[in-house]
């Protein structure tokens, strides 16, 4: 197993675990629902060690082939982190055209999302989104998680603190987006 936590201040620690008994162990430690929120990290074996705050985490990546636990938001059947912004810019140069041709937005539609998340650390991650649309709107079907849980490449899987996230620039397939109330909503002078 091999896990890379990337901090606020624009640093990335990567850490390992070889032993199969600790790494099955350590897999079930990486619960969205309370992984940003049960307190600090601590990584070590025994001296020295690191202790991290949950709160200045913008990202954990796991590469295991280990069952990881992970949720989708609703409506959300896969989400996978794309490999770089060229790959993102790539599939929105081939959806975006047909999306705002041919939208969709009632209930069950197929949707499609590309999404560019820009955080506190100053990198962004790429985001591809595949489901259904739903009965919720869009913002919270997608960051209204404790942690966001995206598939990477090869096994593992991408936990991203919704906390860290100093921006999110979303593309859709959906024809109407609603907005509880209390959302500033003005078009955007660049896209």
């Amino acid at each position: 197993m091999r896990i890379r936590v990337n901090r606020s201040d624009g640093k990335t620690g990567v850490y390992s675990q070889q032993d199969p008994a600790r790494a099955a162990l350590l897999a079930q430690r990486f619960d969205p629902a309370t992984l940003f929120c049960s307190g600090p990290i601590v990584i070590g074996m025994h001296n020295p060690f690191s202790i991290i705050n949950t709160d200045e985490v913008c990202w954990i990546e796991v590469e295991t082939a280990l069952e990881l636990p992970h949720i989708l938001p609703r409506n959300i059947e896969r989400l996978h982190r794309l490999a770089d912004r060229q790959q993102y810019e790539s599939l929105l140069a081939r959806q975006w055209p047909g999306w705002m041709k041919f939208r969709r937005g009632r209930k069950g539609d197929p949707l499609e999302a590309l999404i560019e998340l820009s955080l506190r650390g100053g990198e962004s991650i790429y985001l591809r989104a595949v489901g259904a649309v739903g009965e919720t709107n869009l913002v919270e079907e997608f960051f209204g998680v404790p942690a966001i849980t995206a598939s990477i490449d090869g096994a593992g899987r991408l936990y991203v603190n919704p906390k860290a996230i100093v921006r999110a620039r979303v593309y859709h397939s959906r024809d109407q987006i609603s907005f509880a109330r209390g959302f500033w909503t003005a078009e955007a002078d660049d896209i």
